[in-house]
């Protein structure tokens, strides 16, 4: 039975056979310093596989290989994302993930900030572009088109694209792209829509 490097490495691991290990990883193209070649067992697994495969890089290259656009996946997402009429603007916008469209955003967490009791408002825009000053529509959960329950009309104080966890202020985000606002935490309590139209509806 052959088996695959994975499979090889392991069991050359695990049955301590130092020699044959230091070929394969030599044929792999993977150094260890001195100290990482003393570990043992799982230890030295995981360093390998964190040479070898890094888990940062690999998840990049599946997200820009085996991913969608926006522009293609919003196309067809469109009827499950959006509680409204499929033929408003909004609708629209989304499904082209038109940049000059009405502001569509969906606010899917509230991330803690380092001052004690504020939050980010962390989701991804749909349609339009999200910038600091304009007053938008903060439409919560619990919103109903035409009434005026669970809905704000607020600015928003900044626009800030998370970077790990640091957070980066930016003058504007357009759609396809995940942004986080500052200032509108106290009218959201996890989860809401962000819009410019007077018709728009949540998402789902």
């Amino acid at each position: 039975m052959i088996m695959d490097p994975i499979q090889r490495l392991s069991s050359l691991i695990m049955t301590d056979q130092r020699e044959e290990l230091m070929k394969l990883l030599g044929s792999l193209n993977i150094e260890l310093k001195q100290e990482e070649r003393e570990y043992e067992g799982k230890k030295l697994l995981k360093r390998i596989m964190r040479k070898w495969l890094d888990a940062a890089n690999c998840l990049m290259e599946m997200i820009v290989l085996h991913l969608p656009s926006p522009k293609v996946a919003q196309r067809y997402r469109v009827d499950i994302l959006y509680e409204g009429p499929l033929d408003d603007e909004c609708a629209g916008a989304i499904r082209e993930c038109d940049p000059n469209g009405p502001l569509m955003m969906y606010i899917s967490k509230m991330v803690p900030t380092g001052e004690k009791g504020r939050f980010y408002a962390f989701g991804r825009v749909f349609a339009g572009s999200v910038t600091a000053g304009p007053k938008y529509r903060i439409m919560g959960a619990n919103y109903i088109p035409g009434k005026k329950d669970d809905l704000q009309v607020k600015s928003v104080q900044r626009v800030v694209i998370m970077m790990g966890k640091a957070a980066e202020q930016i003058g504007d985000v357009p759609c396809g792209n995940t942004a986080a606002l500052v200032g509108i935490d106290q009218f959201l309590i996890k989860t809401g829509t962000i819009a410019t139209s007077e018709t728009a509806h949540n998402f789902k």
